[in-house]
């Protein structure tokens, strides 16, 4: 997705903007339509109820995942009626193979995507199998990650966001097995006897139902679950494995035909599932068919965050963190330029460590970031998201403060920061207010500062910050130092 596209709809879809106010869901309803010889699958949605203004835009989500076999990413073609001025089909893959299309539509006000009245179609979803056989499957989720499918609109006033609930529309699959052609027709033969079925007042049997095949799909740090739908279930449910008994828990349940659903875990956590499909009897109770076989997922860690990378002396520089929680160890990237190759430069097998200290060649700079791991149920490790790439800096100088009441001067004082150019001298009435920048000391070796206490206040709070000179003669500021109070 373009740059501008994304700031342009952050400003209506992530609900937690200010000051856009985000109304609760209304009952929407739409419809999936399959096409399996086109292996297409066509997305229109019915005008929301109580609409009274023109909706100019609108965000919905797209599953698609492989029951079985595997696919190359969709593409998704807008439909021409649609006269929005951005039209935006973003396709993203997991990492176990399965596609997110995140579809926006966007125009000026006069720009209605409903303005033809009952049923839109949005546009046209082409899947892609490989192979002979397979069974994708396509749904609607929400993008904000709950279980029930949704869609996100904003009308031409453009003050609020209102949740669509998609939840009648349901998955679609598109499926091709093997031996599907039914070939020739068989041999005539003796014409079988009816089954002339139960007696007068005697129940009919129900069979068990098959068992259904699980997938689980991490999206940090929630678990989208997807199965086969089973000829016949009138539902299922998700078991998880309690830890302390050792035993399968049901978590959901749910009738069919749903085959989705999603819950938020905790991060760098491992969870083990089943799926059983069932059938209601006479008597309301279940009848379960097989579980299916157990399924490991491990969520990886959070991002590691409050990662700093400070220079210890002209060759060596000493990156800290935050520990990430649950954490297994760190993995260190470093490259010389910020959006450039990054290297592998360290793997940190204990989760509690928050520092490390690297080699770093005096002049040189470079751009370091972090990212944590936990060790899954199968032993290999599981990575969390890098933090963002951080420059090494100078580091904050420690500065002590002196009051002279027969001259009323304010003097402070620090040591000499390694590869610091220079210092930067702030001022503020408050501890907490803002700071303006009074002084830059150009000499690496001028460690102190001396000034009339200034007038305007009883006391002052002072913050000082070193610099180191970059090319072009940028100058690169680290952090600040602890802030220090005079009156």
């Amino acid at each position: 997705m373009k740059k501008w596209i994304e700031i342009f709809m952050v400003s209506f879809f992530l609900c937690a903007i200010v000051p856009m106010a985000v109304f609760a869901a209304t009952n929407g309803s739409g419809s999936l339509t399959a096409d399996g010889e086109k292996n297409q699958v066509t997305v229109s949605l019915d005008t929301p109820e109580g609409k009274t203004e023109a909706i100019t835009s609108l965000r919905l989500q797209l599953f698609v995942s492989a029951i079985t076999g595997s696919m190359e990413a969709p593409e998704f073609a807008f439909e021409g009626a649609i006269s929005s001025m951005i039209q935006d089909a973003n396709v993203s893959k997991d990492e176990n193979g399965n596609y997110l299309v995140d579809l926006i539509l966007s125009g000026k006000k006069n720009q209605d995507i409903f303005a033809s009245g009952g049923s839109v179609k949005l546009g046209t979803l082409s899947v892609k199998p490989v192979g002979e056989a397979y069974e994708l499957q396509v749904e609607i989720v929400d993008l904000a990650g709950g279980s029930e499918p949704m869609a996100r609109y904003v009308e031409a006033a453009g003050s609020s966001v209102t949740e669509l609930s998609l939840a009648n529309v349901t998955p679609v699959r598109i499926e091709k097995k093997n031996g599907s052609d039914p070939g020739p027709d068989p041999v005539p033969g003796p014409e079988p006897k009816p089954d002339p079925g139960p007696s007068p007042g005697q129940p009919q049997e129900v069979v068990a139902p098959g068992t259904p095949s699980l997938t689980a799909t991490v999206s940090k740090p929630k678990i989208v679950f997807t199965w086969t739908n089973i000829a016949g279930a009138d539902g299922y449910t998700l078991y998880e494995l309690n830890p302390a008994t050792q035993k399968y828990e049901e978590f959901y349940s749910v009738a069919a035909p749903v085959a989705a659903y999603t819950k938020e875990y905790t991060y760098a956590s491992t969870h083990s599932f089943r799926i059983a499909a069932y059938k209601v009897k006479a008597d309301n109770s279940k009848l379960y068919g097989a579980q299916s076989p157990v399924i490991n997922v491990t969520i990886g860690p959070d991002k590691v965050k409050d990662f700093t990378p400070e220079y210890k002396n002209t060759t060596k520089a000493v990156l800290s963190w935050k520990k990430a929680s649950g954490a297994s160890g760190y993995q260190i990237y470093r490259s010389t330029k910020k959006s450039g190759k990054y290297t592998l430069l360290k793997t940190i097998k204990k989760g509690s460590t928050k520092s490390y200290t690297v080699t770093h060649k005096a002049g040189k700079v470079y751009y370091y970031k972090i990212r944590a791991y936990v060790n899954g149920a199968d032993g290999k490790p599981v990575y969390g998201s890098f933090c963002t790439a951080e420059q090494a800096k100078v580091k904050a100088p420690k500065v002590k403060v002196s009051v002279n009441a027969a001259s009323k001067s304010v003097k402070l004082s620090w040591k000499k920061i390694a590869r610091a150019n220079g210092y930067n001298i702030y001022r503020a009435k408050k501890k907490n207010g803002k700071y303006k920048l009074i002084k830059t000391i150009k000499n690496a070796s001028e460690l102190s500062f001396t000034e009339t206490k200034a007038s305007g206040s009883s006391v002052w709070y002072y913050k000082v910050c070193a610099y180191e000179t970059q090319k072009k003669g940028k100058a690169l500021e680290g952090k600040a130092s602890v802030i220090v109070k005079a009156k």
